[in-house]
């Protein structure tokens, strides 16, 4: 009679083997598929199994080439219990002196705190044909100027990026986040207390660092960029109209051809000029009397009086 455990483990393996199953029917072209479904098969496995040096070996090699990211030994003893850290360890080196020995295309790397195979450098230009056929989507310039700047100053906020790069970094962060390249690592102890970010494995493991204190240091990157990059080029002073030059011997000439006047002569004012007001008008009104108008045609007070 299985044991509740033992249930749930077969409930798990089925879940998984259909999960497999339905990737791969994803992934093949219905031609494929279309006589008869995809069935994946397991079997069990004893991990307490005491493995000779030999299958052992092999284990680990396959583990290794299989997995998409860099493996701890911790990570190996988890699914080999029946091997130590110190025979892991042991296999590792005999792993890494075998391909070099046999003068192999890849190598056994230490990455992020584990183990990979990996390329050799001098393959780069065939693999990354390869990788460019595929269209593999690449990081935006703004997203790699992002990384850069929290790769060297982490735990850095999102204002202080900002601040440097002078542009807004939330939709940049909110990518980087996605894609694992960077967490938040804490709380900045100012007012607000904003998020504190830095880098993840996977930020070691993309880039092919053991560590962050890998990185290049910032003054051997100014003497690269110096070297290879003229200060002109670099700057950006390159001419986009030309402006003509004045000819300094010209210039008193050009000064006089602006004076409208001759020297010399004697500008006059026009003379001022006298407002002569109006005589004042006699009006009469309707009774006959005899009015005085001012300046304005305005009665004359004088002559308003009525006897």
């Amino acid at each position: 009679m299985p044991t509740p455990k033992e249930k749930e483990e077969t409930q798990r393996m089925k879940a998984l083997r259909r999960e497999l199953e339905e990737k791969l029917e994803d992934q093949l072209p219905p031609e494929m598929i279309a006589s008869e479904p995809i069935r994946v098969e397991t079997q069990a496995l004893n991990t307490d199994e005491v493995l000779d040096p030999a299958q052992a070996k092999q284990v680990v090699e396959a583990m290794l080439f299989a997995s998409s990211k860099p493996l701890a030994v911790a990570d190996i003893r988890k699914v080999v219990k029946s091997l130590t850290p110190g025979q892991i360890g042991g296999i590792l080196s005999d792993l890494r002196a075998e391909y070099a020995s046999t003068g192999r295309s890849f190598e056994l790397l230490e990455i992020a705190n584990g183990y990979e195979i990996a390329t050799k450098k001098e393959f780069a230009p065939w693999i990354m044909r390869l990788e460019l056929q595929r269209k593999i989507k690449q990081v935006t310039q703004s997203a790699l100027e992002t990384l850069s700047i929290l790769a060297y100053k982490q735990p850095v906020t999102r204002a202080e990026i900002e601040e440097l790069r002078g542009v807004d970094a939330s939709g940049v962060l909110n990518t980087l986040a996605e894609r694992n390249f960077i967490r938040i690592v804490g709380k900045k102890e100012v007012p607000g207390r904003p998020f504190l970010y830095g880098t993840t494995e996977k930020f070691l493991e993309h880039f092919g660092l053991r560590s962050i204190e890998d990185l290049p240091n910032i003054d051997e990157i100014k003497t690269l960029v110096e070297n290879s990059v003229k200060k002109e080029d670099l700057l950006g002073t390159q001419k986009i109209v030309d402006i003509p030059q004045e000819d300094p011997a010209a210039a008193p000439e050009a000064g006089a051809e602006l004076s409208p006047e001759p020297a010399g002569e004697t500008v006059q004012e026009p003379e001022d000029e006298t407002v002569q007001e109006p005589e004042d008008e006699t009006v009469q009104d309707s009774a006959g009397e005899t009015v005085q108008a001012g300046p304005e045609g305005a009665p004359d007070e004088a002559s308003e009086e009525r006897e």
